[in-house]
């Protein structure tokens, strides 16, 4: 077994793409928080959600990661 078969943090985590132009960490939390109970970043008090953008630009490239604190009930 690999050490990334034992992390099941990777479980807790979805990926998401097609959020178009305007979002925001607290809008993507607002609506996934319907499907789970979203993790909260200790050292930040923020949601776990990392938007992804264009390192050459810094526009959002419309794609996140949400982590759960449980699994996604979907």
């Amino acid at each position: 077994m690999s050490t990334q078969d034992q992390d099941n943090s990777d479980n807790n985590t979805i990926f998401v793409q097609g959020l178009g132009d305007d979002y925001t960490v607290e809008s993507v939390a607002d609506y996934f928080k319907q499907i789970g109970i979203i993790k909260i970043n200790k050292k930040t008090g923020l949601p776990m959600i990392n938007l992804y953008t264009d390192r050459e630009t810094g526009k959002l490239k419309g794609e996140a990661t949400v982590s759960f604190d449980d699994p996604p009930l979907c």
